[in-house]
């Protein structure tokens, strides 16, 4: 079982989560909800060859360019009485499963704390039109625009959002939408990459990176900027819990605590851990046992 939780508001050392990937004899219930399901449309601007490297317009270009149309897909798991609810975004490995969507460990375990539960999947994954693009703008978009419609769809599932979370890539995406919605009340995120133009130098993930740089051979340095959330920490909700694996090597253990020191050198209330024995990938009894601990710190 997880042991202790440490809150930092400034660098100090913490003591690491013990977690146990055995069931033990309080395995937790799972929690009965209501399922929803939806797509939202949206408009995109679509490319074109106006745009340099350097993400600026070049000069005598036509600004204005066409739209597209593309749907994001969301989700949302319903309790009969809730108090709030959170927004959960995706890692880079996958999208969210439509079946699965309200069992898996992390909808659960914002159930079990009464919350009702939000997630949607970025362009290109699940049934979400457009093309991936690394928690990019349209990814970021995308977020917004299913937020909303998840709302004005579900008049009983108790918005205005509390809180988003996320891990991996998700936790980049998590931490934008809360940054742009402006009114959340705190952000959990794990394993996250709060610097891209690092994550590109240092991870072990060749993919991941490989990703990174064909952003950035796309858009130019602006690449960076639009996805490291690490840059400006202002607008992030009053409450952070961030917790990564310690034998984590794609995403880097210098940015982590750099970014823990930004949010509590802008007064923000942070909870940091690294959890001995784990790496970037999560078993699901495990995920479950940190994100109930990190529920708790932020609520």
């Amino acid at each position: 079982m997880i042991q202790g939780c440490a809150t930092s508001a400034g660098p100090r050392p913490e003591e690491p989560l013990k977690i146990s990937d055995s069931p033990g004899p309080d395995a937790p219930k799972v929690v009965p909800f209501k399922q929803t399901t939806g797509l939202a449309a949206y408009s995109v601007a679509a490319p074109d060859d106006s745009d340099s490297h350097d993400g600026k317009s070049r000069k005598g270009a036509k600004s204005l360019k066409s739209q597209t149309q593309q749907s994001v897909e969301w989700f949302t798991c319903q309790l009969e009485k809730a108090g709030g609810v959170v927004l959960m975004a995706h890692d880079e490995d996958s999208g969210f499963d439509s079946k699965d969507f309200c069992n898996a460990p992390e909808a659960q375990a914002f159930l079990a704390s009464g919350l009702n539960v939000a997630g949607f999947n970025r362009p290109g994954f699940g049934s979400s039109t457009g093309e991936r693009d690394l928690v990019g703008k349209h990814s970021q978009q995308a977020a917004l625009v299913a937020a909303e419609s998840i709302l004005k769809a579900n008049a009983g599932i108790g918005g205005p959002y509390s809180g988003s979370y996320g891990y991996g890539t998700g936790a980049t995406a998590a931490s934008f939408f809360a940054k742009q919605s402006g009114n959340l009340q705190w952000l959990i995120v794990g394993g996250g990459m709060f610097d891209f133009e690092q994550v590109a130098r240092t991870s072990d993930d060749r993919q991941l990176v490989d990703l990174i740089k064909k952003a950035s051979g796309k858009e130019g340095e602006v690449a960076y900027e639009i996805r490291s959330i690490g840059y400006d920490v202002n607008g992030l909700p009053a409450r952070v819990a961030i917790f990564r694996g310690k034998d984590d090597t794609i995403s880097p253990h210098d940015q982590a605590h750099a970014f823990r020191d930004g949010l509590a050198a802008s007064e923000c209330k942070v909870t940091f851990q690294e959890i001995a024995g784990i790496g970037h990938k999560i078993g699901p009894r495990q995920l479950r046992q940190i994100l109930d601990v990190m529920i708790t710190s932020v609520r």
